[in-house]
């Protein structure tokens, strides 16, 4: 649910004040002769206003790196809360500020980064609220992100023992041709491979028709009849094929984990070109 019980004050405060102020902003520029510009004293208590909230919004990082600092202001939910509502607030008060027009190439260039970082928080927030829940009931089991590697770990050290358990190294060294040539040929080639992390891209048992075919035409090459499921070589490759199976599974979990992240890689920077601008503008607009 994108608004749950305790967004619901946040919200309601945020849309109140944002139309108190607009509000507010557009009798005033009606009684002011010639309507009001930003360097008003109304427009820079908009802009000092938004500003402020745009620092508000941005110390979030803060509170990651520095929790103890922030901690006597407010938990990292709140302050995530805040990051959010009064950050979308900034952005209606910025636009008060700037009487809706574009200014100059400094202040176009603000318009542009603002919009991108609002439009890519916004993003975010969609993907923290819907991907977890999705990801949650397509894996009810879901690994931890960062076990994931130890996990991989764990499953190529069971196909090395289930393989050196068929077909011995002593048996491929001697050249004895067949059975444990075979195997372990297989399993060099494509099952130890594909049980790393992170998972090789072109790795042919990364698509479950690929792998069905592969296990299909290595049984045969094996001698392996497609009835006899109860031989210990053919309950072994079952298990190999469980295992490349389950990698299959943590693959999919990690590239949803980067859909759930990889925005930031956008949104963190252009916040921080954002403030920077943001400095920028107020001090040439002081200095002009």
């Amino acid at each position: 649910m994108l608004l749950d019980r305790r967004q619901w004050p946040w919200a309601i405060v945020t849309v109140v004040i944002a139309l108190a102020a607009v509000g507010a902003y557009v009798w005033l520029d009606r009684q002011q002769p010639g309507g009001l510009t930003g360097g008003s004293t109304v427009g820079l208590w908009y802009g000092i206003a938004g500003s402020a909230l745009m620092v508000y919004a941005g110390l979030l990082a803060g509170h990651r790196y520095v929790p103890v600092l922030w901690r006597w202001i407010g938990s990292r939910q709140t302050w995530l809360r805040g990051h959010i509502w009064l950050g979308l607030l900034s952005v209606v008060l910025i636009a008060c500020h700037a009487h809706l027009r574009w200014g100059g190439p400094l202040e176009v260039a603000l318009w542009v980064v603002l919009g991108a970082v609002t439009l890519t928080g916004v993003y975010g927030l969609l993907l923290q609220q819907f991907l977890p829940h999705w990801l949650a009931t397509r894996f009810p089991d879901e690994a931890p992100y960062g076990q994931i590697p130890h996990l991989c770990q764990l499953f190529r050290t069971q196909a090395d023992e289930l393989v050196d358990q068929l077909a011995p190294v002593e048996a491929v060294k001697a050249g004895k041709p067949g059975f444990a040539a075979e195997l372990r040929a297989f399993h060099e080639e494509h099952i130890r491979p594909f049980l790393t992390a992170p998972v090789p891209r072109r790795a042919k048992l990364l698509s479950d028709i690929r792998s069905d075919a592969l296990f299909t035409v290595l049984r045969a090459r094996l001698g392996l009849r497609a009835t006899d499921s109860t031989g210990p070589a053919a309950l072994a490759l079952d298990q190999l094929e469980d295992l490349c199976r389950e990698r299959r599974r943590l693959t999919e979990q990690e590239r949803i984990h980067r859909w759930l992240h990889a925005w930031l890689l956008l949104h963190i920077p252009l916040s921080a070109a954002l403030l920077v601008l943001g400095v920028a503008h107020a001090v040439t607009a002081l200095y002009y």
